[in-house]
């Protein structure tokens, strides 16, 4: 969970946002500039440097507060139960993807986004690895963590999939997909395919 954080620094990094999510719809990563980000938000560097060490931390923060607000719709109609629980879940994700489309498949097709990527992956794989604490679900002889990255992993790897092929399925079909890839190997690792 997010701290409370001041407006005057709310609204700053939102014009950050904003600036470097309408630049990565309109020309390649690797191009766009700390400068370039500045002059769309109307900002100076130095406020810049306040609040990011670098364009990509900015980048992650946008995305996550993306992720954040899907978060908040999923747990709302989760009831306590794992988010790979129940493919309606999964269907309201590919749903958020589809809705922003153009955004994801702009960061999730740019070469040397590595470390976005890795910070994607690492942000589903710690709401996952929470909801599994909270949920007191079994994952002996596996770590939580690791079927957390699994299960993050395959759900980033689908969607990448997805808007690689130009959304050929619905959202509903990609949900159920990834609820039968995932939830065939997780609860085999958790123990559950024996029992």
């Amino acid at each position: 969970m997010k701290k409370k954080i001041d407006r005057r620094v709310l609204r700053t990094r939102r014009q950050l946002s904003e600036a470097i999510l309408a630049l990565i719809l309109e020309r390649s990563y690797e191009s766009i500039t700390i400068q370039d980000i500045t002059e769309r938000a109307d900002l100076n560097r130095a406020t810049f440097y306040l609040h990011y060490g670098s364009k990509e931390e900015l980048l992650v923060d946008s995305l996550e507060t993306h992720f954040d607000e899907l978060v908040q719709l999923l747990e709302a109609e989760a009831n306590g139960e794992p988010p790979w629980g129940n493919p309606l879940h999964m269907q309201r994700v590919f749903e958020y993807v589809a809705e922003n489309q153009a955004l994801f498949r702009t960061v999730l097709s740019q070469q040397g986004l590595g470390y976005v990527t890795s910070s994607v992956i690492r942000y589903i794989a710690a709401y996952n690895e929470r909801q599994m604490v909270l949920a007191q679900v079994k994952t002996d002889p596996l770590p939580a963590s690791m079927i957390s990255w699994h299960v993050a992993g395959s759900l980033f790897a689908l969607i990448s999939w997805w808007l690689e092929n130009n959304m050929p399925y619905s959202p509903e079909f990609m949900a159920r997909s990834l609820f039968q890839l995932c939830t065939v190997g997780t609860y085999s690792a958790m123990g559950e395919g024996s029992q």
